[in-house]
């Protein structure tokens, strides 16, 4: 019986085990599949990018754009533009202002720029003063208007070379 219940046990053991030849070929079958599961994931993602990975990449690009233009804006308000206020007594005379911005790179350092608005007829002299944070002057510059009514232009207003403009908190035009 012991013989019986030893050649038992022997013959499970060398048919039960797999030899060395099957067990890397069930290996390298198991391989394939898991790189033709990946490879098909792959494919199915690049066939929705042909479609959807376009609109995607469109969405992508234009919110791109809208950044660039507001880093655009938000460097040309934080560089170029100043805070310019109007003096009461332009009012009755017709003139306005709408914006103020320091000369660009090609224009001369130490101007500023004011879009002048003219509802009615104006001669005589425009002064665009320069204040700092305490409220004090720092500079002023003056030019001559003859101008028709109904009209706007850019006015330069040429200051002493050494005005500080960087550090001027806010212009007003009289």
């Amino acid at each position: 019986m012991r013989r019986l219940m030893g050649l038992l046990v022997f013959t499970c053991v060398v048919t039960g085990c797999k030899s060395r030849e099957e067990k890397l070929q069930a290996a390298e079958d198991q391989g394939n599949m898991l790189v033709s599961t990946k490879a098909r994931i792959v494919k199915g993602v690049g066939e929705a990018l042909k479609t959807e990975g376009k609109e995607a990449a469109q969405v992508v690009t234009e919110g791109s754009g809208e950044v660039v233009k507001a880093v655009g804006v938000g460097f040309d308000k934080g560089i170029s533009q100043v805070k310019l206020a109007v003096h009461q007594e332009l009012g009755p005379k017709g003139l306005g202002a709408t914006r103020a911005t320091r000369a660009e790179a090609a224009a001369a350092r130490h101007s500023i720029t004011v879009y002048v608005t003219m509802d009615q007829a104006y001669t005589g002299p425009l002064e665009l003063r320069a204040y700092d944070a305490a409220n004090l002057e720092i500079g002023r510059s003056k030019v001559q208007m003859d101008e028709k009514s109904s009209t706007a232009k850019y006015v330069d207003f040429e200051f002493d070379p050494r005005t500080p403009l960087l550090t001027v908190d806010h212009f007003e035009l009289r």
